[in-house]
């Protein structure tokens, strides 16, 4: 009868064994398929828009892991100023980091040593669109042309209008109640950065005895700028871009 007993505690036993290790489920072996995803997640393509905005020709234009081989100049033969060029990096992993570097014509050199695997567009930038410490931006900035105009007519100048050349809509008469023989008023523009080169304006005044002068042809720029009397003009036109004598 003991034996008997033995026997069946022990058949119990081992059936509450076998119970409890079929209830805790068994881990999932990762699959092939899973493992080659879980690998292609980890690299990426990095594909930058560059537009040369330094007002100069790039000569030399890098993006590099590896300092000792920088791989293809993107530049070129040379990169002229508004000129823009696709680069892409591809199979990267995605935390790599690389440096995009250029170098212009005049020898003005420009780095970014952390630009990582995205889709972006770059914007190369001159000393004058900077507005921090970097040298590249990833939005397009915005340029300003200011033009300071001095009246040496000689009298007042009753109308000052800046316009866009060819536009029927002259804008603010910025002589105001009048502007009087020598008095300086400063005309500014804004525009985004890569439309400057397209943009011609005009600018025309009026004196208080029905003089006209006009110039069609000015440039997106800083610059000085004196309305002349006939008696001054050693041209054609009707100002100058330096103090006359």
């Amino acid at each position: 009868m003991e034996k008997f007993l033995k026997a069946g505690a022990a058949a119990l036993l081992a059936f509450s064994m076998v119970a409890c290790s079929s209830s805790t489920p068994a881990e999932d072996t990762p699959k092939e398929d899973d493992k080659k995803e879980e690998t292609a997640a980890e690299k990426g393509t990095g594909v930058y828009d560059v537009t040369n905005l330094t007002g100069e020709v790039v000569k030399e234009l890098y993006v590099y892991t590896d300092a000792a081989d920088k791989g293809e100049n993107y530049a070129g033969s040379g990169m002229d100023k508004n000129a823009a060029v696709k680069i892409t990096k591809a199979d990267f992993p995605t935390d790599t980091k690389f440096v995009l570097e250029f170098t212009t014509e005049g020898g003005y050199t420009g780095s970014f040593t952390t630009l990582s695997v995205e889709e972006a567009p770059i914007y190369l930038l001159s000393k004058d669109l900077m507005t921090g410490a970097t040298m590249i931006s990833f939005k397009e900035p915005e340029a300003n042309a200011a033009y300071t105009v001095t009246n040496v007519t000689g009298e007042t100048v009753k109308e000052l209008y800046l316009y866009d050349t060819g536009s029927a809509d002259k804008g603010e008469n910025y002589a105001g109640e009048g502007m009087a023989n020598d008095a300086v008023v400063e005309l500014t523009r804004t525009l985004p950065a890569t439309k400057t080169g397209d943009a011609v304006y005009t600018l025309e005044f009026v004196t208080e005895s029905g003089y006209v002068g006009t110039f069609d042809t000015l440039h997106f720029e800083v610059a000085p700028i004196y309305l002349l009397s006939k008696d001054m003009m050693t041209g054609a036109t009707m100002i100058s871009f330096k103090k006359p004598e």
